[in-house]
């Protein structure tokens, strides 16, 4: 007697690989780490007890903006990327807007605070 296959032939019976999903959750998830290390930075620098010296504040919180910006914009892009090539077009659009979309526009935001702070010379 034949028994009836019924595994996916797309996934081989196994649920199906969300990889795709972990970068655009990250890109959101690293806009919290940007603010949290310049405020370390200053208080460090400004607080009692003063534990970084007060001219390296500004060298360091200027790599912080720089690098910011260029992993929110490679993680934005890169997110959004991975979603339109294997996630259905409403689902894309929906997490692009909601995680992709802030990171990008964060990375902005700080390209464009290293710009405004390195005129402040």
């Amino acid at each position: 007697m034949a028994t009836a296959n019924y595994t996916s032939k797309t996934t081989g019976g196994r649920q199906k690989d969300r990889r795709y999903l972990v970068i655009p959750a990250l890109a959101l998830l690293f806009q919290l780490t940007p603010a949290v290390i310049i405020g370390i930075i200053a208080k460090s620098a400004y607080g009692q007890p003063q534990w970084l010296p007060e001219t390296w504040e500004r060298p360091i919180s200027l790599l912080v903006l720089g690098y910011s910006a260029a992993i929110s914009w490679l993680l934005g892009s890169i997110g959004a990327y991975r979603l339109l090539a294997h996630c259905r077009p409403r689902i894309a659009l929906l997490l692009i807007i909601v995680c992709c979309v802030p990171a990008l526009l964060a990375g902005a935001v700080y390209l464009r605070a290293l710009l405004v702070f390195l005129t402040l010379a």
